[in-house]
């Protein structure tokens, strides 16, 4: 049987890791790419993805059956600042991908965000209308359009809020809390945003399967739980059995940042429940998965 030909854009990363070990656990001919950070595992590929002529130069020598693009600038305020930075890294890098994969017959699945609705209704579906309030929004969006536009095989995957554990220790919002409440300090945490949490463990599946299967369109790769991320901080520490009243409510107007924030980015996985096998996780499940991986993965 021939192993799939991966190639996983972002390899360092919360999400990029977690993909190429699990692909490496089924079998799978996995190719890293990463910038600055590097990859851990699988086949090491550094590439700045702005540079469509190595794109174009890295795909015809591995010539990948599947791309996951997962790499990104996802600092939502940092995006609002430098605005050309963060269209070159999750635009225009998503665009000499989709073209890329074209020219060379790979089945892109390209890792986008909640972050492209405005936020004012909730639990979205794939085809409701984008809208997105922030830059970080506006660029993630212009990479699905270039891979509509270009690639001819390819699948649109929208998680929300990635979580867990980290094997570069860079914190993530799940680690965040975790960390400050065991080192008794307060946090504060909206109660009036609301969000679909995703594991990074349980989104790499789901992707990987995306990847087997080729699956096309627009699928919302999410966590299957709606809550307020104040509910996901009690939840959290609930789960690791640790101070609740150390977590005060804070609402998004008394927050101090650059770029808007929608305040209800849910987002509908009744598809990818019905199509994956892999189904989307509720979060008191995805938690104490967490925490059993803690041994593990600290």
């Amino acid at each position: 049987m021939v192993k799939l030909k991966i190639l996983v854009t972002g390899a360092s990363g919360l999400l990029g890791h977690q993909i190429v070990a699990k692909a490496l656990e089924k079998g799978f001919d996995v190719y890293s790419a990463y910038k600055e950070n590097i990859a851990s595992l699988g086949k090491l590929v550094k590439i700045d993805l702005t540079y469509q002529s190595l794109v174009w130069k890295t795909l015809a020598i591995i010539k990948p059956q599947v791309i996951i693009h997962a790499a990104a600038y996802t600092d939502v305020d940092g995006c609002e600042i430098n605005k050309e930075l963060a269209f070159k890294a999750n635009a225009e890098a998503t665009k000499h991908l989709a073209v890329a994969a074209a020219k060379f017959g790979a089945h892109l699945i390209y890792v986008s965000t909640d972050y492209v609705f405005n936020g004012e209704k909730g639990l979205y579906t794939e085809d409701e209308e984008t809208n997105p309030i922030n830059y970080y929004g506006y660029t993630k969006l212009k990479g699905e359009y270039y891979v509509e536009q270009y690639a001819k095989s390819w699948c649109i995957a929208r998680p929300s809020v990635i979580y867990g554990w980290s094997h570069t220790r860079k914190l993530n919002f799940a680690t965040w809390i975790i960390n400050n409440l065991k080192n008794n300090r307060e946090i504060n945490v909206l109660v009036d945003q609301y969000v679909s949490p995703t594991f990074n463990t349980n989104l790499a599946e789901m992707l990987l399967e995306i990847a087997e299967k080729r699956i096309n369109g627009k699928l919302h790769t999410a966590g299957a739980s709606r809550v307020s991320r104040y509910e996901f901080a009690l939840k959290c520490a609930d789960t690791f059995n640790l101070r609740t009243d150390l977590i005060k409510p804070a609402k998004i107007e008394e927050m101090s940042w650059k770029a808007k924030r929608p305040r209800d980015s849910s987002l509908n996985v009744s598809n990818a429940e019905v199509v994956l096998d892999a189904k989307p996780l509720k979060l008191n499940y995805a938690l104490e998965t967490m925490k059993k991986q803690r041994d593990v993965e600290p």
